[in-house]
């Protein structure tokens, strides 16, 4: 499991990279719990907690690299607000921020969204309440284009540092052989190290 913690993520996006069901997922990740090997980020949240590595967790990390005699890379996770990301991870939320690849409106995110993922049970009109709460958190913002009767919405810089991270916790490939540095070029977003962040106490904004 630890090899897939290229970024803080769900028990469900840990899942999915290690092709497991979620309750085998949770009790692994239960048990790296209480030996302090991983944290718990978000701890307050109901749902879409985000778990990372502990110090611990990250020698760890670097001691199984060196046993398979693969490079080992410091520890790092892009600076943002994880509380606003495990909020995002969430059902429709998550979905709509992926689909919004370019500006559309409601209904074609929807459809966009369906056509992804057939079985998907979403609406037009579950589509605006979950906009008219993005555009509160500044993930996206109405784009008035003429010819078009609706506003369509594009992601912010915020909502493209999101989608980012959302799509990377899908790649079910092991970045054995690519430091994390080399993914931060992606979108300009920062990555800083444990240390770092333990120090900001991961209070740093977007």
């Amino acid at each position: 499991m630890l090899l897939h913690f290229i970024q803080p993520m769900t028990a469900s996006q840990i899942a999915y990279r290690m092709s497991i069901d979620r309750d085998s997922c949770s009790s692994i990740l239960s048990g790296l719990l209480n030996q302090g090997i991983v944290q718990c980020l978000t701890p307050k949240t109901r749902r879409s907690r985000l778990y990372w590595l502990t110090d611990l967790g990250a020698a760890c990390l670097k001691q199984l690299h060196k046993s398979i005699g693969t490079p080992t890379k410091a520890s790092e996770f892009p600076d943002v607000d994880w509380e606003l990301y495990s909020w995002v991870c969430f059902s429709h939320r998550a979905t709509i921020v992926k689909t919004l690849i370019r500006p559309l409106q409601p209904s074609q995110i929807k459809r966009q969204a369906r056509f992804n993922d057939p079985t998907l049970r979403m609406s037009a009109n579950n589509v605006r309440d979950v906009i008219r709460l993005f555009l509160v958190k500044e993930i996206v913002r109405a784009v008035d284009t003429p010819g078009f009767a609706h506003p369509r919405y594009e992601l912010t810089t915020i909502g493209e540092r999101l989608q980012l991270l959302l799509f990377r916790a899908r790649s079910t490939q092991l970045t054995l052989n690519t430091s994390t540095q080399e993914h931060s070029q992606f979108r300009g977003i920062p990555w800083v190290s444990n240390a770092d962040r333990d120090q900001s106490q991961i209070q740093v904004g977007l």
